[in-house]
């Protein structure tokens, strides 16, 4: 087995073991642990996957703190896979570069208002909603036009941006969108949604519930409610 064969058995075994800060010092050695992080990336109905997002965020900040440039480079790949230029679509740019933000606020500020800026592109929709949801619970300031996109999502044909969009709006707490979210109460659809680091196959009509009762009581279920810089 190769070296590289090698070092990625080590982070998929940590990842299934969700053990996140062995994944951090598996980067702090190798810096070829983030290529493997991304690779694995793509299939967002693998547990794999997920965990790999997540763990990208304390990877980073532990990288932040010895080499600010290297971590930096990081995060600029992954904006990177989303461009044109790129040839490629960076699927999991969104929820990477929010889970790095929320592990590194202080360092990565400057990225937040990026974000929504991929929703523009279909398939990152779905991210992008998640990313906002998962930022918002984790007290980032969200920039003016949060609310709108999440507005969005809730009307998106696709069931994964639907749901992921009342997922947000639970996190956002956004009170104003509940007849929104009462409407979607008996929307058949069903997502993957990750949280407290397991992917659950979701109804949409069963988290826009759970989401409406955490409105009506003004404590929105799961993280806490995050921060707008503008109403929607």
């Amino acid at each position: 087995m190769s070296r590289f064969s090698s070092l990625k058995a080590e982070v998929v075994e940590a990842l299934l073991a969700a053990d996140f800060d062995r994944v951090a010092q598996l980067a702090a050695a190798s810096r070829r642990v983030f290529t493997i992080l991304i690779s694995l990336a793509y299939d967002k109905e693998s547990l794999i996957t997920w965990r790999g997002i997540e763990a990208i965020g304390p990877a980073v900040g532990a990288l932040a703190g010895s080499d600010p440039g290297a971590a930096r480079d990081i995060v600029h790949r992954l904006l990177w896979s989303v461009t044109e230029e790129s040839g490629a679509i960076g699927w999991s740019a969104p929820e990477m570069l929010a889970e790095i933000v929320a592990g590194s606020p202080g360092s990565f500020q400057d990225v937040v208002p990026i974000i929504p800026s991929f929703f523009e592109e279909p398939p990152l929709r779905p991210g992008v909603l998640w990313a906002l949801g998962r930022l918002a619970a984790a007290g980032v300031i969200l920039p003016a036009g949060a609310g709108q996109i999440v507005a969005a999502g809730l009307k998106a044909r696709d069931p994964a941006a639907r749901g992921m969009a009342v997922w947000a709006v639970g996190c956002l707490g956004l009170k104003e969108m509940l007849a929104a979210i009462s409407s979607l109460t008996t929307d058949p659809g069903r997502f993957m949604l990750y949280r407290g680091h397991e992917l659950v196959n979701t109804g949409i009509g069963d988290l826009a519930g759970e989401v409406s009762l955490g409105l009506q009581a003004k404590q929105p279920p799961g993280p806490p409610a995050g921060k707008l810089t503008a109403s929607p």
